[in-house]
């Protein structure tokens, strides 16, 4: 199961100045034409002796993104956290093998005889999570980890995620699996989408504050992660734009002080404290400090699945769907 802080493994911004993914190939020293294949990934280098054919991808961004690129059948098990996946790989994704957990234990990682592992999670690469990069380094087998965690889940961040970051994963994944072509037509997809969906949108004037769970004490998007992302996509603002950290926790006083015109919703499947969409609206207009939000008042409320808030190929539906929302709610052209 995974959390922001409160239970490490979330989605969030690494320091991408120190993790930008950058992709060089060689042929020296392997009887496989065009390998190895180096990918430098979070400060350290991958290395891909041979064509993958028996990957491990751990968490629903990682495993949607392998599957878009067409390669289900390069997938020896995936470890997800539920069974929604996006409409265009319902059907590869009810083809491929499923650990019992997201977060299998190595030893049954290790069963599947993997020639890669893929996360997206900086929690998978811990002793808490799978294991470490370094053991998998000592059992040779390469380790992928998404640039947008680089700098782990707590680092203060010092870069603002952007769909350039996520691009650049799609050519990094694409090339480990030497799939480059498949990698190219999926990115040039998601960039005609994205900028379909946010032509003469006119969003300049309108604030937005992205609410992930808990009531008490919300974890709300700050600068530089995924809701940043879709926030500056759409030329909106983030109501805690100035907030460095991922997930920081924001009392509703401040909330107030901040007033923001449309409150963004996750809506998750687990039944934790302010966890559904449905459980949120019913606090808001029931707490004596959040039911004076003008955005409750107004009912203005963007609902979104909680993986859409992770960094992947999602925020592009993401980008969409605020992009929409804000059109019914009548605030933009």
């Amino acid at each position: 199961m995974r959390t922001r802080s409160f239970v490490a493994g979330v989605s969030a911004l690494g320091l991408l100045a120190a993790c930008g993914s950058t992709t060089d190939t060689t042929d020296a020293g392997t009887s496989a034409e065009g390998y190895p294949i180096v990918v430098e990934n979070c400060d350290r280098e991958v290395t891909i002796e041979s064509p993958v054919e028996r990957a491990v991808v751990i968490n629903q961004p990682a495993t949607e993104l392998v599957l878009s690129l067409g390669l289900a059948d390069r997938i020896e098990a995936v470890g997800v956290s539920d069974s929604q996946v996006i409409e265009d790989v319902k059907e590869d994704f009810e083809k491929v093998d499923k650990f019992d957990e997201e977060f299998p234990a190595l030893e049954r990682v290790l069963d599947v005889e993997p020639d890669l592992v893929y996360s997206t999670f900086a929690y998978t690469f811990t002793s808490e999570g799978i294991g470490d990069q370094e053991r998998f380094d000592e059992l040779g087998v390469p380790t992928y980890q998404s640039p947008s965690e680089c700098g782990g889940q707590d680092a203060e961040q010092t870069s603002e995620l952007s769909l350039d970051d996520l691009y650049d994963e799609i050519a990094d994944v694409a090339e480990l699996f030497d799939v480059q072509d498949a990698g190219d037509e999926l990115t040039t997809e998601l960039r005609d989408r994205a900028e379909a969906a946010t032509e003469d949108l006119g969003a300049e004037d309108v604030s937005l504050a992205w609410w992930y769970s808990s009531t008490r004490t919300p974890y709300m998007a700050g600068c530089c992660g995924a809701p940043g992302l879709m926030t500056r996509a759409v030329g909106a603002t983030n109501a805690f734009e100035d907030q460095r950290q991922l997930w920081p926790e924001i009392g509703w006083e401040s909330i107030l002080d901040r007033d923001p015109d449309v409150l963004v919703l996750a809506d998750l499947e687990r039944g934790d404290d302010g966890d559904s969409a449905e459980a949120k609206i019913a606090f808001l207009e029931s707490d004596p400090v959040a039911s004076r939000l003008t955005a409750v008042k107004e009912r203005r409320y963007i609902i979104l699945g909680g993986t859409t808030m992770d960094p992947s190929i999602r925020n592009v539906d993401g980008i969409e769907q605020i992009a929409e929302g804000l059109r019914d709610l009548g605030l933009v052209g």
